[in-house]
């Protein structure tokens, strides 16, 4: 009953749209997107995705081309996108990426912002491109700047780094990190947060196999923040750099073993720490 309705609607704005009006083009574009609209909710209750983001997208390209309409374009596009996201993820990313191009025309950037960070996670999750996954949560972090969202900035910024991290771009994540640390210095409720981003820069430092500037790193880190240097996240810094400096991989494993005790490590910081091991093991082994 569903399809049916929602196939007559499509007939209907078509025949609108094509049909003549006394009112001039304007307006039977207006009532024939709102058409369109509707036949995308009414293919949503028949379940069936693909014809209902056809049916946003119609309704979107129409709404684009009427003067003060954008946002209703906008939100069409948006809705395309949520349809297309339960069996064709590409089509999403494009339908999301309309949406974009008109809220920053409209310096709607929160809006965009929220765009990016939903084309990021089908990146991630869907099509398993964690560059273009890394790429939109920096667009997003861009646009809330511009926002003034400080908030969302550094949460951004820290999915920037965890995936450059993955993809060993370790400068990225370092420098992700620290401009997140240094965002949350002078704050009170994301300074406690410090020791963490710091523990990840540091892991990345050691990645890059430079143990002198990594050195330099946790001191720089000490100053930035005077109480680093009493944490349990520093003192196991030194330790594993202290491990690979002297390539010393049992007592690494056994620091790690021990820190695992009573911070309990995460999938990104178990790979990362593995990475570092082969630079003193050349074979792959288990922490």
């Amino acid at each position: 009953m569903s399809e049916r309705q929602a196939q007559e609607l499509l007939q209907a704005a078509d025949k609108r749209l094509n049909g003549w009006s006394f009112f001039g083009g304007g307006n039977k574009q207006e009532e024939a997107a709102e058409l369109y609209e509707k036949a995308g909710n009414t293919f949503k209750l028949a379940q069936r995705w693909s014809e209902a983001g056809e049916a946003f997208i119609k309704a979107a390209g129409l709404f684009n081309k009427i003067p003060d309409t954008q946002y209703e374009a906008s939100k069409s596009y948006e809705n395309a996108a949520k349809c297309y996201k339960k069996n064709n993820p590409e089509e999403a990313v494009r339908a999301l990426e309309s949406a974009i191009m008109i809220d920053k025309d409209g310096a709607h950037f929160r809006n965009a912002a929220k765009h990016h960070q939903e084309i990021a996670e089908i990146y991630e999750s869907e099509i398993v491109d964690l560059q273009g996954a890394m790429k939109n949560w920096e667009e997003a972090a861009h646009l809330y700047m511009a926002d003034d969202s400080q908030a969302m900035v550094n949460k951004c910024l820290l999915k920037v780094a965890h995936f450059a991290a993955q993809l060993e771009q370790y400068d990225i994540a370092i420098d992700k990190l620290e401009t997140v640390a240094t965002a949350s210095m002078d704050n009170q409720l994301t300074k406690w947060s410090l020791k963490e981003y710091f523990l990840k820069a540091g892991l990345c430092h050691l990645c890059t196999g430079d143990l002198v500037h990594t050195r330099q790193a946790l001191d720089k880190y000490c100053t930035m923040d005077i109480t680093f240097e009493n944490t349990r996240e520093y003192q196991f810094l030194q330790a594993i750099l202290d491990c690979v400096d002297n390539g010393e991989i049992e007592i690494f494993t056994q620091k790690v073993y021990e820190f695992d005790q009573m911070t309990k490590l995460d999938h990104w910081k178990t790979t990362i720490l593995l990475r570092i091991k082969k630079t003193i093991n050349e074979e792959p082994s288990l922490l």
